[in-house]
């Protein structure tokens, strides 16, 4: 089940961002998303999923890749 909600996560993140698939070694920055952004959209997946971000966690990410890592890990 993780992976195919890892999926769906992707998914939405890319509709979110307004591309059909995302690099994930892209910087969130270069997709135009500022920490405030991210903030948002680590708190709608929160609620979303009932899951749970550090604030160590959501500063944390640079990248697309780090993104999906702090939500893979909890999943």
């Amino acid at each position: 089940m993780g992976k195919e909600l890892l999926s769906e996560i992707k998914e939405k993140f890319a509709e979110r961002v307004g591309v059909e698939t995302l690099d994930e070694s892209r910087e969130l920055k270069d997709l135009g998303l500022d920490s405030l952004d991210v903030v948002d959209l680590l708190l709608d997946l929160e609620d979303e999923y009932n899951i749970k971000f550090e604030s160590t966690e959501i500063t944390s990410c640079k990248t697309v890749r780090d993104l999906y890592k702090v939500i893979e890990s909890k999943l």
